[in-house]
């Protein structure tokens, strides 16, 4: 990621966009979520005046300065009583499920016997506000703002009296039926006789004061300037003068073991710009570990830094990043920023995309845009993009997980070659394929049926969702390993497709899958050099057809001949996996089943009835098929992946079109 961030950390910088990155010690707060909320807590001469939630989307901007074992200005309290017996635990739950009136309030007071401000958490408590806030004094003691802070939560480090004044103040607030579950989240805490742990509430700490001038802490104002005056802090305190070496990017560097600076993506999670655990001894190959095991300078540091943070934003949400899936995003820039940007992730679909447009739209619309973009004798910012994706790993961890560099001549023939792959399809009974964008491919991979069209799970999920854009921008990827995926699927799905294909009922959401699953098996047959032109000549494709008119002649035989009673399976879906499987032993079993349904289609035929056409057509196709098959068979035991996925295709595609009689097919088209 180091390397990619330094590229946009160099089209910012000539694009003229600067973004501050934050000081290693300044930190987001954790995001806020139901059950887990940041509680403002407004401080004035000594007193807790109010106590009240932050929204998400302030919170999302609140920083912290210290560490886990103690910060500032938003921090972490415990509840403020600790209730351990199962009594004391069920009687508070049924005081508070009532209208809270005095002698309610009363009782509850009486119950609160035993501070959970014990122990551990007065360590922790004391690290926040008295160390931290005495380093913060030390490095942004010109910053006004933060001195009133200061000051304000000076009579509070002393932990008894800001217990007994949170304690007020959420009595207040029960007294006032003012969000009473907030008072109930800061006053009790039950466990069980023994446990150590004390829970935890974020909190952030307000002034009054601040809030009179204008800059309250809980703001962006003030985070905004107290990252500044930290910033500059930084600044002042590098030593120059002692020895230095030279980094990765040539450039000067003093080795430090401090960790790369971590960023906040709006896209839902922390990352670091690089991690190297000093416990996996492994990681010691080249004689160095940790962050001097790749030497970035302090001062590059925090321009990558403010790249990712830029990059990051909100503002730029389905214009440089889309979310893939929950802890995946996709970056998209190009090397040269334009001031107006436009979407550099419409391209490849995600969450960002829009129902109504479709690839070939997003495509044409995309290309058109940076070739806008192109000045007269310069090279135009469309001349290199560059496309990365970052997966969160685990709690600690992130990692980029694909990057591929490209430009708009590049990118404009794998979308050619993307669109004429799915377009390597022959007609279908249920109306045209569409051309998938790139994150949608990893859907159908990932989808696995029952043999009754059933969906088995949709969270087992082997294929990334990133697939997709490696076959858009790697035009000689391998697709075996996708091909026999389908293939395997076909195998299990194509009985019942062929059935419900064959009597016009189908289930919306199977359709849709299944059209899903025929254009990506178009597509793979494409990549492996087998274009329709050729493959709808084979055995297998062929076979397939077979199958389908020999479905088409029993289900009209059961209408009919049997008042409609269409059995559970018909001759050709009863056959599908064996011909898989045995091509030329089913063969032989598939025209003995059919002999009875040929034979009553040859003198149904005759009549002058309202199907009668259809026998004679359905005949002649299958006799059609059938001498077609017996110029191109092999003797071959069991079909491969590349004639199961033909034989698929060729299984649910329409029937050649005739000039002379009507398709039956084609009028069923709008019946669903």
């Amino acid at each position: 990621m180091i390397n990619e961030l330094y590229r946009l950390s160099t089209a910012m910088e000539e694009a003229g966009i600067s973004a501050q990155g934050s000081h290693r010690q300044y930190k987001p707060i954790p995001n806020v979520r139901n059950g887990a909320p940041c509680v403002r807590i407004v401080l004035a001469d000594g007193k807790v005046q109010e106590l009240s939630e932050v929204n998400a989307e302030l919170a999302a901007v609140l920083r912290k300065f210290g560490s886990n074992q103690g910060s500032f200005p938003c921090l972490n309290l415990a509840p403020l009583y600790r209730i351990t017996e199962e009594e004391k635990q069920q009687r508070i739950r049924e005081l508070c499920t009532g209208a809270l009136d005095e002698e309610r309030i009363k009782e509850l007071r009486g119950l609160c016997t035993e501070s959970n401000w014990t122990g551990k958490f007065l360590g922790k408590y004391k690290i926040s506000l008295e160390n931290t806030v005495d380093e913060l004094k030390e490095l942004v003691s010109g910053y006004e703002p933060f001195c009133i802070l200061e000051e304000e939560c000076s009579p509070f480090r002393d932990a008894e009296v800001f217990h007994r004044e949170l304690a007020e103040a959420a009595f207040r607030m029960l007294e006032r039926q003012e969000n009473a579950a907030l008072a109930q989240t800061i006053l009790f805490y039950f466990c069980k006789p023994g446990e150590t742990e004390y829970g935890k509430i974020s909190v952030a700490l307000e002034s009054e004061k601040l809030i009179e001038t204008g800059i309250p802490a809980v703001s962006s104002k003030f985070v905004k300037g107290l990252n500044r005056a930290l910033m500059a802090a930084d600044e002042k305190g590098e030593d120059l003068a002692s020895e230095m070496e030279i980094d990765a990017f040539g450039r000067p560097y003093q080795p430090t073991v401090d960790p790369m600076p971590e960023v906040k993506l709006a896209g839902g999670f922390d990352v670091k710009l690089r991690t190297m655990f000093e416990g996996q001894p492994c990681q010691m190959r080249y004689g160095k570990i940790g962050s001097i095991s790749y030497p970035v300078s302090v001062p590059l540091r925090k321009r990558l830094q403010s790249a990712l943070d830029w990059l990051g934003t909100n503002e730029l949400r389905n214009v440089a990043w889309v979310k893939s899936e929950k802890n995946e995003i996709l970056f998209a820039y190009p090397e040269h920023l334009p001031q107006a940007p436009p979407s550099y992730t419409k391209l490849f679909g995600g969450a960002g995309k829009s129902r109504e447009v479709t690839f070939l739209q997003c495509s044409k619309e995309f290309l058109k845009e940076f070739s806008l973009g192109k000045e007269q004798d310069k090279d135009g910012h469309a001349d290199g993009i560059q496309v990365f994706i970052l997966r969160k790993i685990d709690k600690a961890r992130a990692k980029v997980v694909y990057t591929r560099e490209t430009d708009a001549a590049e990118l404009e023939r794998c979308c050619e070659k993307w669109t004429e792959g799915f377009r390597n399809v022959p007609e279908f009974p249920f109306g045209d394929l569409e051309v998938p964008f790139p994150l949608d491919v990893a859907n159908t991979l990932n989808s696995f049926f029952q043999q009754d069209g059933k969906l088995v799970t949709d969270k087992f999920k082997p294929v990334p969702q990133y697939h997709g854009v490696e076959l858009l921008l790697e035009t000689d990827l391998p697709v075996e390993a996708d091909l026999h995926c389908m293939a395997e699927k076909a195998w299990k799905i194509g009985a019942f497709c062929g059935q419900s294909a064959a009597v016009r009922q189908w289930e919306l959401r199977t359709l849709f899958k299944v059209k899903d699953m025929l254009a990506l098996t178009s597509f793979l047959l494409f990549r492996c050099g087998i274009k329709k032109e050729v493959y709808m000549q084979s055995f297998p494709y062929l076979y397939g057809q077979l199958l389908k008119v020999s479905d088409e002649l029993h289900a009209l035989y059961c209408k009919v001949a049997r008042n409609d009673d269409i059995p559970p399976q018909l001759a050709g879906s009863s056959l599908y996996q064996s011909a898989s499987e045995a091509p030329v032993r089913t063969l032989n079993l598939l025209a003995q089943r059919m002999n009875p349904y040929i034979t009553w289609a040859k003198s149904y035929r005759l009549k002058q009835a309202e199907e009668s056409w259809r026998a004679g057509w359905y005949l002649k196709l299958y006799e059609e098929f059938a001498g077609q098959i017996g110029t191109v068979w092999k003797p071959e035991s069991r079909f491969n992946d590349e004639e199961k996925a033909q034989l698929f295709l060729g299984y649910l595609a329409k029937f050649p079109r005739s000039e002379k009689e009507n398709d039956p097919e084609e009028e069923n088209t709008n019946e669903q």
